[in-house]
């Protein structure tokens, strides 16, 4: 009889395997439809990143066809995705661009940066592109992608910035003054083309070397040199010095960084011989304009105004150091029948001599002045009395042997009498003045033609 119990379990086992295999079938086809899931989700995400890119993408086969780009590609190349797409980038004419997708068909990564002419479109673009290629899990290349960036907005920028650069460096070598950069050590990083004139030496030779070795031939900075006055205070510092017949300013401004700390400076040399000149014109005229307002046209002495001025500073020397001070007042002698024989124009002749001969006879110290009509005044410092009478008897003596013509077959001498008067200590101005003038009065009175003091 056979064994009914074990072709029973037998029967009972073979509906669980089946039920067990139909449940991994099921399974199988439930792993698969989310497989299908994940990769149309990361297809659909891809197309998207790939259609929506600030960059243009495209794909290319190992022929080098365009076989898919993206709206940024078609854009930057111009024409449409049906005239690019199956274009062959091998047959183009641009050769450094298909060089650069035969070698990411070798395996290579390669760049292409240039102004592409489009074969598609009237347009050219420049553009940066990366050719990568794509291989297969065996590492053979299947394809490639390439990756463009529109590069026109940074070209203009470069350009922008070269041009500046340059524009920039005309203006920097056109200026008249010679300018340099420093480096925090004081040496030249930039020199302009005036540096050149300036120091008699190609702009080559100037970088690297400390300012003060061009400028003054020195290896140390000299006394108040400006780039080390700027260094401590960190502010413009400026000197002037001459060379030769020539007047340079020399300026230094600091450079500091975003912490306030020195960086380098900037260093800047002037011709200023022209401004000096014509300094020193202004100054020659106001010092010609200030004498023209104190001398005397006729004489060239100087005038009564003056005379007061230098009195007082002459009386105040004396009541400070007790030295001496004589005073002389001189006054023609018939002036006024002169005149009125032989006119004014030959009494001018007489004044005037008279101013050149009380000038030949006076120290460097002393000073003579025209004080009114025909009478003089002379001061002589550190001068007694008895020292001034030697003086005025000399004046005296030299103005008596001049000889005038003031009509055909005349000769005529003038004579002139002098007061002498020493200066008392606190003695009014004015009283001192006058004391003198009665003295040379007094001489008038006794004769004319002589010195008269009260000794």
């Amino acid at each position: 009889m056979k064994d009914l119990s074990r072709n029973n379990q037998t029967l009972i086992k073979e509906p669980e395997s089946l039920k067990r295999r139909i449940r991994e079938l099921e399974q199988l086809e439930t792993d698969r439809k989310q497989a299908e899931e994940a990769l149309r989700k990361s297809e659909e995400e891809y197309r998207l990143i790939f259609d929506n890119a600030p960059l243009g993408i495209l794909h290319f086969n190992e022929k080098g066809i365009i076989t898919s780009c993206n709206d940024k590609f078609v854009e930057i190349i111009g024409s449409s995705r049906e005239v690019l797409v199956g274009l062959n980038m091998l047959t183009l004419p641009d050769q450094p661009l298909v060089a650069a997708v035969k070698l990411a068909l070798d395996g290579k990564p390669a760049y292409y940066d240039d102004n592409y002419h489009s074969v598609t479109a009237d347009k050219v673009t420049p553009v940066h592109i990366l050719f990568a290629p794509i291989a297969s899990e065996k590492g053979e290349v299947v394809s490639g992608v390439g990756i463009i960036e529109d590069i026109s907005e940074s070209r203009k920028a470069e350009n922008a910035l070269v041009q500046g650069a340059r524009e920039w460096q005309k203006t920097f070598d056109a200026t008249n003054d010679a300018i340099w950069i420093l480096d925090q050590g004081q040496r030249v990083l930039r020199s302009n083309k005036t540096a050149e004139l300036f120091f008699h030496r190609p702009v080559g030779e100037m970088i690297g070397k400390h300012c003060w070795e061009i400028v003054h031939g020195t290896e140390q900075p000299i006394p108040g040199c400006p780039i080390l006055l700027m260094r401590k205070s960190l502010h413009r510092e400026t000197m002037e010095l001459q060379v030769g017949d020539r007047w340079f300013e020399v300026t230094a401004d600091p450079m500091l960084d975003e912490a306030g700390r020195y960086s380098g400076a900037v260093h800047i040399v002037s011709d200023i011989t022209d401004r000096k000149e014509a300094e020193e014109a202004l100054q020659e005229s106001e010092k010609r304009y200030r004498e023209l307002s104190i001398v005397d046209d006729l004489t060239q002495l100087y005038n009564s105004r003056h005379f007061y001025h230098q009195l007082r500073m002459e009386i105040d020397r004396v009541d400070r150091y007790g030295q001496p001070l004589t005073l002389l007042l001189l006054d023609l002698d018939d002036f006024k029948r002169f005149n009125d024989t032989y006119g004014h124009i030959e009494g001018d002749q007489v004044l005037s001599r008279l101013g050149q001969v009380v000038k030949r006879c006076l120290r460097q110290t002393d000073s003579a002045y025209r004080y009114g009509g025909e009478e003089f005044t002379i001061l002589l410092p550190m001068t007694t009395s008895a020292d001034g009478a030697v003086t005025a008897e000399r004046i005296r003596m030299e103005f008596k042997d001049e000889i005038f013509s003031p009509a055909p077959g005349h000769d005529v001498h003038v004579t002139v009498s002098i007061g002498l008067g020493q200066y008392k200590p606190q003695e009014d101005m004015k009283v001192f003045v006058h004391r003198v003038d009665q003295l040379m009065y007094q001489g008038k009175k006794n004769g004319k033609d002589r010195v008269y003091s009260e000794s």
